[in-house]
């Protein structure tokens, strides 16, 4: 009876230290999914604070400013890990810092692509006269206007990519089925869900665009038609003459609408609070 009696002690105590550390795995495979999400939800949100800057910036006053920012966010995520890891590295976290690392990189190029054009269009020797009549010169506006287009389509997608470029990232990696959807919930709910796409016009951008490549297409192309003096235009042809003022002056006036355009890629959500 006595023996009995221990086996069944022993078998209660064996099931209990069973239990405790079977609770205990899964509170700390809890906290680590929370940390793996929580992780990758700051790198995102640096992209999208950098993303704000970029948005905030003078093209015309501070051209090299991408590249500011580009040093700066890459200082950011990787300053992250150390502030965020409680405890040792483990599987699912070094995964994380794989992806945060991934798409730091695309949030660069990404921003690269969207707004160094527009240091190209600002720059002196896109509007300068003195070079209106140069081959070289129009080839390499054309250049400029086409990269220009690609950063307009960019923009104008900034956010729907940004989702994609997350999801792909962490279906890539080995998480299970239960933790993609917990880091897919937890990105939302901690960053995404209080962004949305901004009142960036492609429309009115690539009419801006035809114009000014229209513009430039006529001047090297009808180089004796009119001379430049002192950085002015003076032409022989009248009916050249109208047209160039006619675009010269709708391009002056959406001058500041075109790069306005590039401050509202990305919004705040207006948030109500309960009650209201």
């Amino acid at each position: 009876m006595k023996k009995v009696l221990a086996a069944i002690a022993v078998l209660a105590i064996t099931i209990v230290v069973g239990l405790y550390g079977l609770n205990n795995y899964r509170k700390t495979q809890k906290q680590q999914l929370e940390m793996t999400s929580h992780l990758l939800a700051s790198c995102v949100n640096q992209g999208i604070l950098s993303l704000f800057q970029l948005q905030a910036n003078d093209w015309r006053k501070n051209p090299e400013f991408y590249l500011q920012q580009q040093r700066a966010l890459n200082e950011a995520v990787e300053a992250l890990p150390q502030k965020i890891l409680d405890g040792k590295p483990f599987k699912e976290w070094k995964y994380a810092v794989d992806i945060c690392d991934k798409l730091t990189r695309n949030s660069n190029l990404q921003h690269i692509t969207i707004f160094r054009p527009l240091t190209d269009l600002a720059s002196f020797e896109m509007s300068d006269a003195a070079t209106f009549k140069n081959r070289k010169s129009l080839r390499k506006r054309k250049k400029t206007i086409g990269a220009l287009r690609e950063s307009a389509q960019a923009a104008d997608r900034y956010l729907k990519d940004l989702r994609s470029d997350i999801n792909t990232q962490v279906q890539t990696y080995g998480f299970s089925a239960e933790e993609k959807a917990f880091i897919q919930k937890q990105i939302n709910t901690e960053i995404l869900d209080y962004y949305q796409q901004g009142n960036f016009s492609l429309n009115s951008v690539n009419v801006y665009l035809e114009r000014l490549s229209t513009f430039y297409k006529l001047m090297a192309e009808n180089p004796k038609a009119y001379t430049v003096r002192s950085g002015s235009l003076y032409f022989y042809n009248p009916e050249l003459r109208g047209k160039v003022e006619g675009l010269n002056r709708v391009i002056l006036q959406g001058e500041n609408a075109f790069f306005a355009n590039y401050t509202q890629i990305l919004v705040r959500k207006q948030i109500s609070s309960p009650g209201l």
